[in-house]
């Protein structure tokens, strides 16, 4: 495992490019992507050919968590498997840091991948994955910086896939002047046990094997901070987050077919607030599939200054992905939303629906949170 830098970033959205396939990701101005959260509709089946598809990532990290989380699907020869992983820790696009393979359900805290299932289409295996590690470019500038991220998928042929996430990383601070985008909420995403969960692993609700389609209580938390609580300045107050879990074409889950209000404690730099869901997740009812979880910070003046730094619940371009289940043959049940497009500076707020990005964190072992 390699050496955790103690923690310190930037986020925004999460933009996925698949080199030679599609793992896509949208713009804002793409309209499937911004599609109400309650309304998205699949598209049609993927293609076969496809060397690597991303059924979900952490798509809008922040600069007080730096880590990364991807899920996908690569397309290897028949009784090929996965020989190793490696990614790009500095988010410079050179894959520098190896992922160790652990069993199946671990579910652990390193630079580690996990095979969720293997299954033979058309004489070609789909191998599905859940990758997990630290991520610590740096960087200090605000709102937002974007980082190329490269995945490597070696296969035991000797043969190489590539996935090439650019991920935006939201810095956490009041980010005085930078009109609108300054100071939003952010969504946390748990990292080792620092949220004190009592399974003794705050991040094991990404990447979840549920083989009956249940999930216990206690594994999905959600944790949103604001970087001007206490400052007066407007939208300073954070007291309500929506959330969705929806499948990786964005098509809700019969769970929650809109996005859900929490109400949730202001706070700022610490992790001593969270919502945690205690009890049991069930997707039977929904059938097997990749299922992400979903959430929208809110924003509001505590002395009433007009605000418009809300994530818009409506959008699914401005939902944070903080967790995942996998619950049978994912790949047959998703597809991507949106053929992959150009994808400009502004489409940062990619589509959570099909594409796939990192997410950072920086731990800083002196900070609240």
């Amino acid at each position: 495992m390699t050496v955790k830098l103690r923690r310190s970033l930037m986020s925004g959205a999460g933009i996925v490019v698949a080199v030679g396939s599609l793992a896509l990701a949208g713009s804002p101005a793409a309209s499937a992507a911004d599609a109400p959260a309650s309304s998205a509709s699949k598209a049609g089946t993927r293609g076969a050919a496809e060397p690597v598809y991303t059924l979900g990532f952490s798509n809008r990290p922040n600069s007080i968590d730096s880590e990364f989380r991807y899920d996908g699907i690569v397309t290897a020869p028949k009784g090929v498997g996965i020989k190793s992983i490696y990614y790009s820790y500095s988010g410079n696009g050179i894959a520098n840091v190896q992922a160790r393979e652990v069993s199946r359900g671990r579910g652990g805290m390193g630079e580690e991948y996990e095979i969720v299932s293997t299954k033979t289409v058309d004489g070609q295996d789909k191998i599905t994955f859940t990758l997990r590690g630290d991520f610590g470019p740096g960087g200090t500038g605000c709102p937002t910086t974007a980082y190329p991220v490269r995945v490597e998928i070696n296969l035991a042929d000797g043969t190489k896939q590539v996935v090439t996430p650019t991920m935006d990383m939201r810095w956490f601070d009041r980010c005085d002047g930078a009109g609108k985008e300054g100071g939003r909420p952010v969504v946390r995403l748990p990292w080792d046990n620092a949220w004190g969960s009592p399974d003794g692993n705050s991040q094991d609700g990404w990447g979840y094997i549920a083989d009956n389609g249940k999930v216990p209580g206690n594994k999905f938390i959600i944790d949103a901070s604001n970087p001007r609580y206490g400052s007066g300045l407007p939208c300073d107050i954070t007291d309500t987050v929506y959330y969705q879990w929806v499948r990786s074409d964005g098509t809700p889950s019969r769970l929650t077919p809109t996005p859900q209000p929490l109400n949730v404690t202001p706070h700022g730099n610490d992790r001593s607030k969270k919502i945690e869901f205690t009890q049991e997740t069930d997707f039977t009812q929904d059938g097997p599939g990749y299922y992400k979880l979903l959430a929208w910070p809110q924003a509001k003046s505590l002395k009433g200054q007009a605000c418009q730094a809300s994530w818009d619940y409506n959008k699914m371009s401005d939902a944070f992905q903080v967790g995942s289940v996998f619950y049978g043959e994912a790949d047959e049940v998703d597809s991507p939303m949106m053929s992959a497009t150009a994808i400009g500076a502004a489409g940062a707020a990619a589509a959570l629906a099909g594409g796939g990005v990192w997410l950072a964190r920086r731990r800083r072992g002196a900070q609240a949170g």
